[in-house]
């Protein structure tokens, strides 16, 4: 029985191990170059040198969406400890960069082996529990159009009938998606970028 119940633990440790951990990171909040640092995690976190705080904190999923738009997503905090809630009344953290780290438990001595996704403040609500703030792309926040230069897997960056896109029938729209451009025998055109991994756009 004993051992049985050794090898329990063993074989939980080993799953737990290989479990995702997310690190977030609230950058320079109250202006003075200290950033917070956060673990969505039930132990503190040492990651390429930087303590995390364990912390009630979550985050929504990240993807890019149906219309090709770059990617955003929700940071959840706890609030009962009102430490947010002091830089929210102290200081405007719009705009203000936040980044989460996907890493490991296991390989939390290899600094290179993590996912990154950086995001900026655009509004942000809170109540007693909780603070969720909205994250978006840079050009989001800043109200700027997203330029041209801009490549996602999955939407055409052409203007329908341009120079670029080049067709000349007799379709009077397009939704820009690469089902569409074959329909209209365009493809050789489809100005999006098929070989990008993933759902994410760039620029």
């Amino acid at each position: 029985m004993t051992l049985d119940t050794n090898q329990a633990f063993i074989d939980e440790s080993r799953k737990r191990a290989k479990q995702p951990l997310y690190l977030y990171t609230v950058e320079d909040p109250a202006g003075d170059g200290e950033d917070l640092n956060f673990a969505g995690w039930d132990t503190e976190i040492v990651f390429k040198g930087i303590t995390y705080q364990k912390f009630p904190i979550t985050h929504d999923e990240i993807s890019e969406n149906a219309d090709g738009e770059l990617p955003s997503t929700s940071v959840q905090i706890s609030n009962i400890s009102r430490l947010i809630e002091a830089y929210l009344q102290a200081y405007d953290l719009r705009g203000k960069k936040i980044t989460i780290k996907m890493v490991y438990a296991n390989l939390l001595d290899d600094p290179d082996c993590y996912v990154e996704f950086s995001a900026y403040v655009d509004s942000y609500t809170s109540n007693v529990r909780d603070v969720v703030f909205t994250l978006m792309s840079k050009l989001s926040v800043l109200g700027v159009q997203v330029p041209i230069g801009i490549y996602s897997k999955r939407r055409c960056q052409f203007i329908f009938k341009d120079a670029y896109c080049a067709y000349a029938g007799a379709a009077t729209e397009c939704d820009h998606t690469r089902a569409t451009c074959r329909a209209l025998g365009n493809q050789l055109r489809f100005g999006g970028h098929p070989s990008i991994k993933g759902n994410r756009a760039y620029g």
